[in-house]
């Protein structure tokens, strides 16, 4: 501490006297300050995700200003030391008692980024909710649910509770339904096996998981080999499932409705077809855009800058040793294409967070205003 403190006096005018040291390192913390800044607003423009990296280090920044301040302040040897312990003393008893809860989050957060088991775009499964996950922060997870609200759930949490991560590969979509036991569970499981093929997944399957009281309980599973599209593929083959049962002629009412309305035994619960004039609108994948789009965002900015990756390495790698070159000119060809998407995923990404902002700010303008009028 004393030779740092050498230093900066060595670099002070002497017409400042001993409140010299203090004015330098004012001037350097400032100047310091400036930079900080300036690069975390560059990254912000670019659309970077840079809260995680922010958050530290201006928290450190601010710590080693604290530090600073006290042992250039011109005063007694002895008081400097007193501030010292004093300070040493504040940031002890902090830690402690916030290492249940902030300290807790923080290394948790540092747990769940060295297992690596989901990025941002991935489905996560926490505590019986669905949702796309579009940050992680410093101490906490945020993810998008099914009807499109941001949920922020501690790094704590994800490390004491069990989650699940839907695949990025594929995953199994499921439906289940309940029939009565006066069908032949052979037409039951056919009918299925075309909803299943209907629905647009591989490698269909069924399964009866009960023998209720009233009715039996089947499920139709299929391979979705698009993560992406889970929430469509689902509702996707709910209405296979219902056109292919119906189609066949199975009833979707369970025995205990018949018992508490009699009705004649041909009479069947069916809906009739409509005449279609026009063809279905195609809108797969319409609901995962307007439910997951800050995920969708920082997905593509993810996998792009993992491909922009790879691609360097690629030209950095040398040959092998089997002689086999890799074509440089098509490969720089492919990395300035996407570098040309990754720019407009990140002004995309901007937009996202401007829209954030602006919605929370207009939020807090209505509180204003509403306390204004009481």
């Amino acid at each position: 501490m004393d030779e740092a403190l050498g230093v900066v006096n060595s670099v002070s005018p002497d017409w400042l006297g001993e409140w010299g040291p203090f004015a330098v390192l004012m001037i350097i913390l400032f100047g310091v300050w400036l930079f900080i800044r300036k690069l975390f607003a560059v990254q912000k423009d670019h659309g970077a995700d840079i809260r995680y990296r922010e958050q530290g280090t201006k928290l450190v920044f601010r710590l080693s200003g604290v530090l600073l301040t006290i042992t250039t302040f011109p005063m007694d040897s002895e008081l400097r030391g007193q501030l010292l312990s004093l300070v040493g003393l504040l940031l002890s008893a902090a830690i402690a008692l916030s290492s249940t809860s902030v300290m807790g989050n923080l290394m948790a957060g540092f747990m769940l980024r060295t297992v690596n088991s989901f990025r941002a775009g991935d489905y996560i499964e926490f505590r019986n909710e669905l949702g796309r996950v579009s940050q992680r922060g410093l101490l906490h997870v945020e993810f998008q649910n099914e009807t499109s609200e941001l949920v922020t759930v501690p790094n704590l949490l994800l490390v004491q509770e069990p989650y699940n991560v839907v695949r990025s590969s594929g995953t199994v979509v499921s439906a289940e339904v309940s029939l009565g036991y006066d069908v032949d569970r052979r037409d039951i499981e056919a009918a299925l096996l075309l909803a299943i093929e209907a629905a647009e997944l591989d490698d269909g399957f069924v399964q009866i998981r009960d023998l209720g009281d009233f009715s039996v309980m089947y499920r139709a599973s299929g391979w979705l080999k698009e993560a992406g599209l889970l929430v469509s593929a689902r509702s996707r083959l709910r209405g296979r499932m219902l056109d292919a049962l119906h189609e066949a002629g199975i009833e979707i009412v369970s025995p205990s409705f018949m018992n508490q309305r009699p009705l004649p035994s041909d009479l069947q619960f069916i809906p009739k077809r409509k005449k279609i004039r026009h063809p279905e609108e195609d809108k797969n994948g319409h609901a995962e855009e307007i439910l997951f789009s800050k995920a969708e965002v920082a997905s593509a900015v993810e996998n792009l800058e993992s491909k922009i990756k790879k691609l360097k390495e690629t030209l950095k790698a040398e040959p092998d040793e089997s002689g086999e070159e890799v074509d440089r000119d098509a490969v720089k060809v492919e990395l300035s294409l996407l570098t040309a998407e990754l720019e407009k995923a990140r002004e995309t990404a901007k937009e996202e967070a401007a829209r954030d902002r602006h919605g929370k700010e207009d939020d807090d303008d209505e509180v204003n205003d509403a306390e204004k009028k009481k």
